[in-house]
Parts: C-alpha cells; sequence; structure tokens
C-alpha cells in the first residue's frame, strides 16, 4: 500500500488543503468519504466573522462534529505553531482537537521540534507544512517525530511561500533528504500534475485549488466563475509582509492595487477580506487566490471525482 494511505488510514493519498474560510463540514466529509483526507480550516462553517478565542473554539467544536455527523472516515485541522499563534489560537483548537478525538494535525508555519515531539507524545498523527519548505526543515520535522512532510512550492495559491522553488523541484529536494512520505502542493490540478508530482518523488498530493472548484465548496459561485473565466496570462502575483509572502489572484481591485503598490516600494499592501471576497462573492474585496495552473481546470466537480482522479496514480 501507499505509505501516506497506510499513515492516514485513508483510501486515495489526497490531503484536501484548509483553506480557512471557504472549508466546511460538507466539503471535509466529500473528500474524506471519497477515500481522501478533508481538513477543516480555521473558520470552517463559519457564517460571520467571529471574535475571541472562546467563541471561535466553540465554532470548531460545531463544525467538528458536524463533519463527525458526515462521515465515519479520518480528516484533519489546521494548527499552527506557537510561534505563528501570538494570541494562542491555535493552542485552543490543539486541546479542542484532543476533546474532540480529531487525531490529525495538518500544521502550518515553521518546525517547531518541541512542539512535534508533544504532539507526537499526545498521539497526534502530524503533517508538517513548512511556510518556506527546505531541506534543514523537513529533516528537522522528522527528527522531531513528523509522519508526513509537506512541499509547497511557490505554483500554490493562497499565502505563497517567500522563495521562487517550485513545487517540482521542492518535492525532489525534500523526498530526497527525508525517509518519511512527501505530498507535493502547488498546482495539483490534474491527473498530469499528479503524476509530475510522483514522478519526483512525492507519494501523494496536498490539494487546495483544484477543492474551491468542487461542488461541495462553499466558496461563492462568482468566485468559481471568475476563477474559471480568468485567461492563464491575466493572473497577478504581488508581495506582502515586506517579503514574506506573495498572493496570486484574479486580477481583481485588490490585485491590481497591491501591484501598484509593490511598484511604488510598498511591499506590505493590504490583501482584504477572504470572507468577503471568496466566502461572499464580493471580488472587489479580497484576492480571489488560486495556484499557478488553475486555467487547467475546466470543470466543477464532485469531490469523489476529484479525490479519484489525483489519487489513483498513487495507488494502482
Amino acid at each position: 500500500m501507499n505509505r501516506v494511505c497506510e499513515i492516514l488510514n485513508i483510501k486515495y493519498p489526497v490531503i484536501q488543503g484548509p483553506m480557512a474560510w471557504i472549508t466546511s463540514s460538507e466539503l471535509v466529509a466529500a473528500v474524506s468519504n471519497a477515500g481522501g483526507l478533508g481538513v477543516l480550516g480555521t473558520s470552517a462553517d463559519s457564517t460571520e466573522i467571529v471574535r475571541g478565542i472562546q467563541e471561535s473554539v466553540e465554532e470548531m467544536r460545531k463544525a467538528i462534529r458536524n463533519t463527525k455527523s458526515l462521515t465515519d472516515k479520518p480528516f484533519g485541522i489546521n494548527v499552527f505553531p506557537e510561534a505563528g499563534d501570538p494570541y494562542g489560537f491555535s493552542k485552543a483548537m490543539i486541546e479542542l482537537a484532543k476533546e474532540e478525538g480529531v487525531m490529525i494535525l495538518v500544521v502550518a508555519g515553521n518546525v517547531s521540534p518541541d512542539e512535534i515531539r508533544q504532539w507526537k507524545a499526545d498521539g497526534f498523527t502530524v503533517i508538517m507544512r513548512e511556510a518556506n519548505p527546505s531541506v534543514r526543515g523537513a529533516i528537522e520535522a522528522e527528527k522531531a517525530g513528523a509522519d508526513i512532510i509537506v512541499a509547497t512550492g511557490c505554483d500554490e495559491g493562497g499565502c505563497m511561500p517567500s522563495l521562487s522553488t517550485g513545487t517540482t523541484v521542492a518535492t525532489a529536494l525534500l523526498s530526497e533528504y527525508v525517509s518519511i512520505p512527501v505530498l507535493a502542493a502547488g498546482g495539483i490540478v490534474n491527473e498530469k500534475m499528479a503524476k509530475a508530482a510522483q514522478v519526483v518523488g512525492a507519494e501523494g498530493v496536498f490539494v487546495g485549488t483544484r477543492f474551491i472548484l468542487s461542488e461541495e465548496c462553499r466558496a461563492a459561485d462568482k468566485t468559481k466563475q471568475d476563477i474559471l473565466n480568468t485567461h492563464p496570462d491575466d493572473f497577478l502575483v504581488f508581495t506582502q509582509s515586506d517579503g514574506f509572502s506573495k498572493w496570486r489572484t484574479v486580477p481583481n481591485k485588490i490585485g491590481r492595487e497591491g501591484i501598484e503598490a509593490n511598484k511604488n516600494g510598498d511591499f506590505d499592501p493590504p490583501s482584504g477580506s477572504f470572507f468577503y471576497d471568496m466566502l461572499k462573492g464580493d471580488p472587489d474585496a479580497g484576492v480571489n487566490t488560486v495556484c499557478s495552473v488553475a486555467s487547467l481546470i475546466k470543470s466543477i466537480d464532485p469531490c469523489e471525482k476529484i479525490v479519484k482522479e489525483l489519487g489513483s496514480i498513487f495507488v494502482e
């Protein structure tokens, strides 16, 4: 069997990216029911902007329990190391995950060996996704006990790594230097891209954009149509956080303003609101962010079809 499938107890090594607001218990359950691993993002199922840790925890508790009502298959939750969690939000979510028996953590951020060791001691399966993937970070995560490494290339949607390393190169490098399984992340939208990832060492895939264009994703129809209708040459990329991160977006207001700000020496322009843009469908409110090959997606499909297409090559 495929090692990722063995570790996670799933049929296909396809892990759904935890896309914050546009994630829902329905999407997560659909991915898991299809044989992949659904992952609850930080604002899954929320219908309004939540204030405070306790309120956020209770909203996530509802999402976890609703997911359990829709699937008996494994699913995970997205968390962050303490260095990227100044208000203790993620720490509270990890405690919640323990309480609710969600024992797969998808960790996004810098590698923290002590925390990985603690999560493993607590019984969690740890999928480590370093913000800017590096060989040193992957080796450090493996030594600390991480079960699976995610190799994220600058081809990804969402908050892109500041490094210019593409998915193919990141996957090839990390899989060469660690013995635990590596997932390719960034631009995995069809069978061709999944095969390319497999050739350079991936044992599975970590997928965001393709699941935005799924029937079960709660992103606004306007959001989905903007992605489908954008010409491949027209996506925009601008730098934020003083060079630490970048955003790729359809050519909307925030994207155009971000490009102009960068030209004028401002490398921390706003990215707007995912809640109002991608969830509610206001194209001027934020970035509609996707991977570099989003234009290869031609249709909105059920998760079952997507998971099988991307995962079959790893197990058949």
